[in-house]
């Protein structure tokens, strides 16, 4: 076995995965490490009983079709990685309530979302068309900014409105757009899948994810995301990479300031390029030596704020969707139309949202046949969770989980509870076992004003702190999201492929 490699990834999660397809798939001989049995981090399914579960998917953004393919998809034909998509008709239904509440169904596609719109506030689509035309402003700069080497001069003069959307937050924007307020509540219905507040999430970054899921309809693999972690895995056993997994990697080897390799137990292995699938800060607690960490990469962890909380129910139901009348695959339901209520909500686990799936609307076969399943999901804060200690924890997650369970059935006038076959709870301490995330958050940080996706990804190569020792995954430049992580590992790897040829001709 050897005993070097050019790349060396730890973790086999969604963007160490990508990471490492690409690096092999260019020819660097490259090992993933994997403390888990199966690939995929968030990217994988349980079974209870004759159910399987997915963890966390929801539907990907920027898959596009065959016909007008999104950089998803794009990406999955670079690595030649088989995988079949299945595309949702409508983006999201959502249910609000309080005052001014309301239920809308919003359809893909630019021209569809913006026609509903419009005949559910009228005198709102010219706005909400603006928006659009600003978010292929915001998609060119991106393809710009991904392309390699960025000059500050051409963002500035060529890229104007995304430097300017990216220091404004999302409720600046829209009010700047004149957009009616209903029609603003509509448009910032995916707030949840960035998990930051509309007053402080900057708008490049929330109309880049949003119009992608418009646009390009939202959109799944057929065989569940499973499908997508045991693509990249063959895609990195195929083009000479290795994977090892139930193997944990103790230690970062450093040399003179630089990543040289890691340890696994006593033995050593070394490589060029070093690259962590997990938070920095568990790196620099945990596999670095302490004076291989300079002051200032511990500063910057400990001021970027931690994502969110998740809490979810698996349910396995003995009775199909069609039975059941439930008809949407994702309904979010908010107790208020505002979002900034709705993030609020989550300091309290009797208030907090819901937004629940039924895959089976997408991917009839997602069960057996005369089943469906759901999964309901509600993000919390810290505080929501700071009083549940080892006594009270059985009687808290069964108290949350009844809750979101009845929230769901009054809310669409759906009975469910007779026909639980299966019931599975994940609360935060579920996620924070399997994920080794602070706090058990599948988020990583929360964007915030002066730590914006496009400040991330400026600032990029100077947050590198040790040489040699990358960074990937929801922490990182793009944040969360099953397309965010691909493109952050293509991206991260593409850095690597080309310091590894400016080491060649050195």
């Amino acid at each position: 076995m050897t005993n070097h490699y050019n790349v060396i990834v730890i973790g086999a999660g969604n963007a160490g995965l990508a990471t490492a397809a690409t690096t092999a798939k260019n020819g660097l001989k490259t090992l993933i490490i994997e403390r888990n049995i199966l690939p995929g981090g968030c990217a994988t399914s349980f079974s209870r009983g004759r159910f399987e579960f997915e963890s966390s998917l929801h539907e990907l953004a920027n898959v596009g079709t065959e016909q007008n393919p999104g950089s998803v998809r794009n990406l999955f034909e670079y690595w030649q990685a088989d995988v079949t998509w299945v595309n949702e008709e409508n983006a999201f239904r959502v249910i609000t309530g309080g005052e001014d509440g309301y239920d809308a169904t919003m359809p893909s596609g630019i021209e569809a979302f913006c026609s509903e719109i419009e005949r559910q506030v009228p005198d709102s689509r010219k706005s909400v068309e603006a928006l659009f035309e600003c978010a292929q402003k915001v998609e060119a700069a991106m393809a710009y900014m991904s392309s390699g080497k960025v000059d500050p001069s051409v963002l500035a003069s060529e890229h104007a409105d995304i430097m300017r959307m990216s220091s404004h937050s999302v409720d600046e924007c829209l009010n700047a757009l004149n957009m009616p307020k209903k029609a603003q509540n509509i448009v910032k219905t995916y707030w949840t899948y960035l998990g930051a507040p509309t007053d402080k999430l900057d708008m490049a970054h929330y109309l880049l994810m949003m119009s992608r899921y418009i646009s390009g309809s939202p959109a799944m693999p057929s065989m569940k995301s499973h499908e997508l972690s045991l693509a990249l895995d063959k895609v990195i056993k195929d083009n000479g990479g290795e994977i090892w997994y139930n193997t944990e990697v103790t230690e970062i080897l450093t040399e003179n300031g630089k990543a040289v390799g890691i340890k696994i137990g006593e033995r050593e292995i070394f490589a060029d390029f070093v690259v962590a699938n997990c938070f920095p800060e568990t790196a620099y607690t945990k596999l670095l030596p302490k004076e291989a960490v300079p002051e200032k990469a511990v500063k910057l962890v400990n001021a970027r704020k931690k994502g969110e909380l998740f809490f979810t129910v698996y349910l396995g139901l003995n009775r199909s969707a069609q039975e059941l009348g439930i008809k949407d695959y994702s309904v979010f339901i908010y107790n208020s139309p505002d979002s900034l209520e709705q993030y609020k909500s989550m300091d309290n686990r009797d208030e907090s949202f819901v937004i629940v799936n039924c895959l089976n609307n997408v991917i009839p076969k997602a069960s057996e046949e005369g089943t469906c399943t759901l999964f309901l999901t509600t993000m919390l804060s810290e505080k929501a969770w700071e009083d549940v200690n080892e006594e009270n924890y059985k009687k808290v997650k069964n108290k949350l989980a009844k809750r979101m369970i009845e929230t769901y059935e009054q809310k669409l006038g759906i009975s469910v509870t007779p026909y639980i076959e299966e019931i599975v709870i994940a609360t935060p301490a579920t996620f924070a076992r399997y994920l080794n995330t602070p706090y058990g958050t599948p988020y990583g940080y929360e964007v915030q004003p002066w730590d914006t996706m496009i400040a991330r990804i400026m600032n990029g190569s100077k947050e590198q702190f040790v040489e040699n020792l990358y960074f990937v995954g929801a922490h990182s430049d793009r944040a969360d999201g099953y397309s965010s992580a691909y493109s952050n590992g293509y991206s991260t790897a593409g850095r690597i492929l080309r310091e590894a040829k400016k080491n060649e001709k050195a």
